[in-house]
């Protein structure tokens, strides 16, 4: 059989800012927990939907929002969805699970995380239609030291700068054929800024058997806006720390790829880190005369 479309696509991207980044936030009092899991074998008509908005503050509540406004201000916003059905009638076999925690994660721990796997064999011009969403947007205004979010006790007297960062992933397919699998999710709620925000996601399609690749159209799709505030730390004794609050970096990034066809492979990994720099971590010497020296 031809295959006119084979696809192998492999994205990683790593985001950091200058000195400093995201110190995530920490868990309210209460801790929600969501898990769902859901399996259909079916021949006949299909559809599944999700949808999850967590919304998060610290020192301000969210109805006082916009905007962050005080020392220490922290807002994180997610949304996830995802949405699947099939036109007309197919052979469909559906899993999927769906696990959502307001709790404090640590490193390879996610506060939204959704796997996915779907085969589908559509009957005349019968296709399954499904796509993910998920969204991260984060702000904050941070004037305490590295010391009070994170962990490590040399982590240094030095201030944190603001940041306003957003973060989009997704992926929609439409396909008469159809293996596929997408796994995304993100962790922002934690105790210490030491493992880092996080946003993954990772799409996959492959044959339906040996001879029989996927058929339709397939594309997934990062994008995100960063926004860093001062460097917050003085290199020599004639410069004084800058104002955390001025903007000193911006990032505009986006990445998306896509194909229609007979599909025997296609493999996207996209994955957003945001944390705190080595730099940051160790305790900067202090310069004799300096602010900090004696």
């Amino acid at each position: 059989m031809k295959k006119i479309g084979i696809m192998i696509i492999a994205l990683s991207m790593l985001v950091i800012g200058m000195a400093m980044a995201e110190p995530g936030i920490p868990k309210v009092n209460e801790v929600q927990g969501l898990t769902t899991s859901t399996t259909v074998i079916a021949a006949g008509n299909f559809n599944a939907a999700s949808s999850v908005d967590l919304t998060i503050s610290r020192l301000n509540p969210i109805t006082n929002m916009p905007p962050v406004g005080d020392p220490n201000g922290l807002l994180y916003q997610s949304v996830y969805t995802e949405d699947t059905q099939n036109s007309e009638v197919g052979f469909i076999s559906y899993d999927k699970d769906l696990d959502v925690s307001t709790a404090n994660k640590v490193s390879g721990q996610y506060n939204i995380q959704a796997v996915k796997q779907i085969t589908y064999l559509g009957v005349d011009a019968s296709s399954v239609i499904t796509n993910d969403y998920l969204l991260l947007d984060g702000a904050g205004e941070l004037y305490g030291n590295i010391a009070d979010l994170v962990i490590c006790p040399f982590a240094g007297d030095i201030k944190p700068p603001s940041f306003c960062n957003r973060i989009e992933t997704g992926s929609n397919m439409n396909l008469k054929v159809a293996n596929l699998n997408t796994q995304m999710g993100d962790r922002f709620i934690m105790k210490s800024a030491d493992p880092g925000v996080a946003v993954f996601n990772n799409v996959g399609v492959s044959s339906y058997a040996a001879d029989l690749p996927s058929k339709g159209s397939v594309s997934a799709f990062i994008r995100g806006s960063i926004k860093e505030g001062g460097r917050a730390q003085a290199t020599s004794v004639d410069i004084i720390p800058e104002d955390p609050t001025d903007l000193y970096e911006t990032l505009v990034f986006s990445d998306s790829t896509g194909v229609s066809g007979d599909i025997s492979t296609f493999a996207k990994s996209m994955t957003y880190n945001s944390v705190f720099s080595a730099e940051a971590r160790g305790a900067t010497p202090a310069t004799p005369g300096s602010p900090n020296g004696s």
